[in-house]
This record gives C-alpha cells, sequence and structure tokens, in this order.
C-alpha cells in the first residue's frame, strides 16, 4: 500500500448490509446480509495493513492468520483481492474450508478479534470479505480434483463440520470415505441446531452437494447405539475411524423442579423446531432462556419469532457471554432483554404448571478453568421471574451410547480423550471436533477435521512406503 493511501485508511469498516428489525419479525430470514458489491470490499481490504509482509515468514505470520484456528493466511487474501485476483483468493479459502459460504455466516471471527486495524479504529471484517468471494465467485477452481484412489478406506462416525471437512480432504488425497450418519440429515450442529437467519439452509444444503460430488459415500438413519459397533466397520474392510459426534446432548441445571415438561432444553428445542417437529404453541406466552451461548441466542430469537414474550437470565456479565458479539446485538435489537449476573435456583410448578423460577443475583469471583470468572450467589438476593415456559441452554456434551466407554477412554466431561495426534484409546480410531473438545465453534471443528485428514494421509502414504506404522493408541 501506498504511503499516501497509509495517511487516509479510514479507521472506520465498511459496513455490511442487515435485514431492518421490524423486517424480522415473523419470518427466518437472513439476517447479517454481508457485503453485496465488490467494490465494498475493495474499499475495506484498502484498510488492511498487511502485517509482517516484507518479514520473515518464519519468524511470525500475521495475527490473522496466527488465531485462526485453520491458520487461513487472510492477509494474502486480502492482497489478492486488492490486485484483482480473485482465483488465487479463492484458491486460499477453500485450502482451509470445503464450505467457505457457511463457516464464514457464523464464524466468530478470531482472525478479526487479533486483527491490528482494531487497536486504534475497528478491525478488517475479515470474514464477510471471505463469505462475499466465496457466495459470488466459488469454489475455487480446484475444488473437485482428486488423485488416483490409493484402495484405503475410511468410516467416519456423524456427518457435522468435523466429518464434513475430513471426508473432503481425504478424497482429495484419493482416499474411499464413507460417512455414516444417525438421521435422515447431513450437517450435524450446523443443520439441526442454527437457525435459518444466521445460516440459510439452501446455503448450507448447496455446500454439502458439491462435497457429495467427490464421490463421498453417506449412509443416512445409521447410528451406532443401533445398526453398528466400530469393530463391525473394521470388519467391512475399513482401514481407519473417525469419530466426529459433536455434543448433541443437552446438560441440565440440578434444582427443583427441572423434570417439568414446560422446562425445555435449548439444543433440543431448536432441533424439534428445525424438524418441525413437537413445537409449542408460543404466540403471547413468557419465556426465559437460561444460557449465555450461541444456543441461548438463537432459542430466545426463535422464540420470538414464533410470538413469544422473551427475555434472557446469564450468570455472568455481558463481556463473559460465549456467542458472538454480533449475535448478542442482534438478540437485544430484536427486542430481547438481557438479564445478567442472575441464575435460576429453583422452577416453580404446580401440577406441571410452570409460574416461573426463583431467581437469586450473583457476584463474579476468582477467575475458573474456563477463563472466565465464577459465579457466586449472593445471600437473600432472591426473586421471582415469571414465566409460563424455560429453556435451558447451559451447555452440551457428547451422547456416547453405543460406544464401548470401557475400550474408548473418555473424560469426566464425557469428551473423548485424544493424543496430540488426535487418535483416541482405540486402535486406528481418532477423534476429533466438540466430542474431543467440548462445544466450540464450527471453524474450531473444521480445523480438526483438516489436520485429521492429513494425519490420515501421512499414515497410508508411510504404509505404502513399507514404513511399517500401525497408529499408537491414545494412553493419557
Amino acid at each position: 500500500m501506498s504511503g499516501e493511501k497509509q495517511k487516509i485508511r479510514s479507521k472506520i469498516a465498511i459496513k455490511n448490509h442487515s435485514l431492518p428489525t421490524n423486517k424480522r419479525i415473523g419470518n427466518f430470514n437472513e439476517v447479517n446480509l454481508g457485503y453485496l458489491k465488490l467494490e465494498e470490499i475493495q474499499e475495506e481490504c484498502e484498510r488492511c495493513f498487511q502485517c509482517f509482509k516484507n518479514k520473515d515468514p518464519e519468524e511470525k505470520p500475521p495475527p490473522c492468520m496466527e488465531f485462526c484456528p485453520t491458520h487461513c493466511n487472510s492477509r494474502e487474501i486480502i492482497k489478492n483481492v486488492m490486485e484483482n485476483d480473485i482465483d488465487s483468493a479463492l484458491k486460499i479459502i477453500y485450502e482451509h474450508y470445503p464450505f467457505p459460504r457457511s463457516v464464514e455466516r457464523i464464524c466468530p471471527g478470531y482472525c478479526q478479534l487479533h486483527c491490528t486495524a482494531g487497536k486504534k479504529g475497528d478491525p478488517i471484517q475479515i470474514p464477510l470479505i471471505k463469505r462475499f468471494l466465496a457466495d459470488n465467485f466459488g469454489p475455487s477452481k480446484d475444488y473437485f480434483e482428486r488423485k488416483a484412489d490409493t484402495g484405503k478406506k475410511v468410516a467416519i462416525i456423524g456427518s457435522g463440520p468435523l466429518s464434513l471437512t475430513t471426508a473432503y480432504y481425504l478424497r482429495k488425497y484419493g482416499i474411499s470415505v464413507t460417512v455414516y450418519e444417525k438421521t435422515g440429515s447431513l450437517g450435524g450442529m450446523m443443520a439441526f441446531e442454527i437457525p435459518e437467519f444466521r445460516l440459510p439452509r439452501n446455503i448450507l444444503n448447496d455446500e454439502i452437494s458439491n462435497i457429495k460430488k467427490l464421490g463421498i459415500k453417506f449412509i443416512l438413519n445409521k447410528s451406532i447405539s443401533n445398526d453398528f459397533t466400530c469393530e463391525h466397520l473394521f470388519d467391512l474392510g475399513y482401514d481407519i475411524i473417525v469419530i466426529g459426534i459433536g455434543t448433541h446432548k443437552p446438560r441440565r441445571m440440578d434444582i427443583p423442579g427441572k423434570d417439568s415438561s414446560r422446562v425445555l432444553q435449548g439444543i433440543t428445542f431448536l432441533r424439534n423446531f428445525h424438524l418441525n417437529n413437537q413445537i409449542p404453541n408460543l404466540q403471547g406466552r413468557k419465556v426465559v432462556v437460561i444460557g449465555g451461548g450461541s444456543t441461548a441466542t438463537d432459542a430466545a430469537r426463535v422464540s420470538k419469532r414464533l410470538g413469544a414474550d422473551v427475555s434472557v437470565l446469564y450468570r455472568r456479565e455481558k463481556q463473559q457471554m460465549p456467542a458472538g458479539k454480533h449475535e448478542i446485538r442482534d438478540t437485544e435489537d430484536e427486542g430481547i432483554p438481557i438479564s445478567f449476573l442472575v441464575t435460576p435456583i429453583e422452577y416453580v410448578c404446580t401440577e406441571d404448571e410452570l409460574q416461573g423460577a426463583v431467581c437469586q443475583k450473583v457476584e463474579l469471583g476468582e477467575i475458573d478453568q474456563s477463563g472466565r470468572p465464577t459465579p457466586i450467589l449472593i445471600e437473600d438476593s432472591n426473586f421471582q421471574v415469571e414465566a409460563d415456559l424455560i429453556i435451558e441452554a447451559i451447555g452440551q456434551k457428547p451422547d456416547l451410547n453405543g460406544f464401548d466407554t470401557e475400550k474408548l477412554k473418555t473424560s469426566k466431561a464425557d469428551t473423548i480423550i485424544v493424543n496430540k495426534r488426535f487418535i483416541t484409546s482405540i486402535s486406528d480410531v481418532l477423534a476429533g471436533g466438540d466430542c474431543v473438545t467440548g462445544s466450540k465453534s464450527v471453524v474450531e471443528a473444521v480445523a480438526h477435521g483438516k489436520i485429521i485428514a492429513e494425519q490420515i494421509k501421512s499414515i497410508f502414504g508411510k504404509e505404502q512406503k513399507n514404513d511399517c506404522m500401525k497408529l499408537e493408541v491414545c494412553d493419557d
């Protein structure tokens, strides 16, 4: 960038387009419309400092690349846009994500959080730049290219972001892949738990259709709890198994009244809504959502669109909410109040009819293992909140039903234990994504998927060179 341009570089980001609040009522149309013109992203790219561009690349990557879970070189993408080299920009994007149109709509933007331009102004709107390129020019020219078949076979359990990513890159390497999905739809949490106003289903389905074209086999309505075991899959001739089952089992609050039928679980509520299954009539009803993550804000916003009077209770402060900043902003913009430093201690029911929740105020203490301050109840601060329905969204864990947990080592949090190479305690079985880390972002699962695919490629490559190698098991 020239010295003259540096002087006039704006500290303010080019504003993205959003669906007006009054047009969101009663519908599930996409809210964040991103950038609509190439000129908009070009102007936004001009704000980039091109950090470390002229330094030794072995010393340190730019912050946007360093803090991205996939280590996507956004600086180079931006440079290519400024040089009008869209093909090169797309190539970098698709080297890191097989479904960037979906990822960039729901990514927390770790790159953006650490952007140098954000220190004295707005950060570069990196996810929106990549989203525009994928929406309007993708996929990349080499997206469907793959190497000749190697004769190796991998089975993947689950079809969420980890699994789809692993399957895509393995197939690119010429490895045969079969994905086993227990439901009738592909996509995992992206398909069932993220509302269309954040991730339109047609976009996700289009990207999954592209992945299918590489020759990946998908088997639906088959689960490890009912239809097969890991041993059975090995008997079918698979060389390696990958577990990518996510975290679809809700955690629950252990307080009086928890068993009322009027106390729902956020992840189940969202899944039932997307499947049009057992949707409660919320028109004019008071709904209270418990939690501060994306599931909580999504459940609240879905409830609002179904006609409910919604509020959210969170036991920490706004800056500690796991939900993305834009998700919190959109929630509040849509007229949903969020009360902080408060937690329920009892759900008040009479013959299963819910009257509300007894809540207690909270103060924050020492930093806990999550890196956030510990909530401490304040004595004699009880008050009651009216509610016809409670939706708990306090976290999820993997559903390990069907797995041999005598052989498959798991943590106290029910996550699967792996070593640094994502290998489990069972020989030739790997795992990654949320079922290993606990609930994280989609882009973190994508990062795991790409690493696992490269790991398996390396294993098979060494075998072909007669370099006798068997996957060591995790003995942590």
